[in-house]
């Protein structure tokens, strides 16, 4: 049976970069970036290259980490995903000055030791977040209170300066409570 794990949440790409190098460092884990646009490619990334790679002036879209070695043969991001099952992936939210786009923890395996060493890495990421928001609809000023929102205290930084943390697409922006 499939086992999902999932997580959606407003970080900075250089957070983020340290967080995956922490986890690829600690589990031993193989670390691949994919960049979407403006042609897919994949290719293996050192933990050392992390913070270069998810720059904000990079193209980079997503980052995988797996426990066995990584096929990077893939000509599109759905056959990286069909090739290599068993990965966890970081796909991340576009970052600008002037906005930020939630970023996604994600997995979908079968695979019992990937399942577990996922949610070990599910449940520290929840566990250094902040949550708690206002999603709102720019256009027509509707907001609704969300309490499973969650964002880093980089993004409590960027959003205190400006900065609007908006939703994966589209144009609804988080605001946060504090």
């Amino acid at each position: 049976m499939m086992t999902k794990i999932s997580i959606q949440f407003h970080a900075g790409r250089d957070e983020i970069a340290t967080w995956v190098a922490g986890w690829a460092q600690e589990f031993g884990l193989a670390v691949a970036v994919e960049s979407f646009f403006p042609k897919y490619s994949a290719r293996l990334c050192s933990i050392d290259g992390l913070a270069a790679e998810l720059d904000g002036l990079s193209d980079t879209s997503r980052v995988s980490l797996g426990l066995m070695p990584m096929d990077l043969s893939a000509a599109s991001a759905l056959d990286f995903m069909r090739t290599n099952p068993n990965v966890l992936t970081v796909s991340l939210g576009m970052q600008s000055q002037a906005e930020l786009r939630e970023a996604t923890l994600s997995a979908m395996t079968d695979d019992s030791e990937s399942i577990r060493i996922w949610q070990a890495i599910r449940v520290r990421l929840k566990g250094s977040l902040l949550s708690g928001s206002t999603v709102v609809n720019p256009t027509f000023g509707a907001g609704q209170r969300t309490k499973g929102h969650y964002y880093s205290a980089g993004a409590r930084e960027l959003a205190k300066r400006g900065v609007r943390l908006l939703a994966p697409a589209g144009w609804n922006e988080y605001r946060l409570d504090d």
